[in-house]
């Protein structure tokens, strides 16, 4: 019989070495726990999905560069004005009585800030949007819970993602680290992009809200490319850039600062 103590003293010395090394064979964890693969591979895939890891074929390796990941609180005041005009911008996609899904991040933050008077539902894995709507008398909210990625404060995994299999959205409004014109959506980890996925399966539009200053970075998880996106509203983008992807059939809105 498994000691459940002994699983949980290896899952966090797996998690040590990680943060120390940034990956790990099933092979170095053998001779390390004295266990057989089986035992380690089982609780590889315990921690993949807890969000804690990410399994690689003969191994595992962190969920994220750590080094790439800017924390949320870090990120809300940077280009403030610029994200403040795409969420004003971005209003034009709201009617009344609609469903929309608000995703997490430092841009689609300010859309909430924007829509508490609003006649609406929301649906929203963001902590953020969360606190702004929780006291609204008109803003009808549902919150998608999971694991807490405190980075990004948002709720992600297995439990977010049935939650947005549940539902039908009118809009998403979604957040990305970063796009490119050629590679498409990008963040920094991928169970908060596979959450994002689950998001745009369920809406019938996606508006993304992203600023310039995201264009051409790429991150290790991909969410989507132009196919999925309907809008793009940002502060700015080249002519070339706005043909490339009017080829692709997404609307751009440029906002005003």
């Amino acid at each position: 019989m498994r000691d459940p103590v002994n699983s949980v003293k290896r899952k966090i010395k797996i998690l040590d070495i990680l943060k120390a090394q940034e990956s790990v064979e099933v092979e170095q964890l053998t001779k390390l726990f004295s266990v057989s693969k089986v035992t380690v591979r089982g609780d590889l895939d315990d921690l993949e999905r807890k969000g804690l890891l990410i399994r690689t074929h003969g191994g595992a390796m962190l969920p994220e560069n750590l080094s790439l990941v800017r924390v949320l609180s870090n990120t809300l005041e940077e280009r403030k004005d610029e994200k403040s005009a795409i969420c004003r911008a971005a209003l034009q996609f709201i009617k009344p009585g609609m469903n929309i899904i608000i995703d997490a991040g430092s841009t689609t933050v300010h859309l909430a800030k924007l829509v508490g008077s609003m006649n609406i539902t929301v649906i929203t894995n963001s902590v953020l949007v969360l606190q702004e709507l929780m006291n609204s008398e008109t803003v009808e909210l549902l919150v998608a819970g999971g694991i807490l990625r405190k980075p990004s404060l948002s709720f992600m995994g297995a439990p977010a993602s049935f939650v947005f299999d549940q539902i039908h959205a009118d809009v998403l409004f979604l957040g990305v680290s970063g796009f490119s014109i050629v590679r498409g959506m990008t963040c920094t980890n991928m169970v908060e992009a596979e959450t994002k996925k689950h998001m745009i399966k369920n809406a019938s539009k996606v508006c993304l809200l992203a600023d310039s200053s995201k264009l051409e970075k790429m991150f290790i998880a991909n969410v989507c490319g132009w196919d999925s996106i309907d809008y793009l509203v940002t502060d700015y983008l080249k002519d070339e850039h706005k043909a490339i992807l009017a080829g692709c059939g997404v609307g751009i809105v440029i906002a005003s600062t």
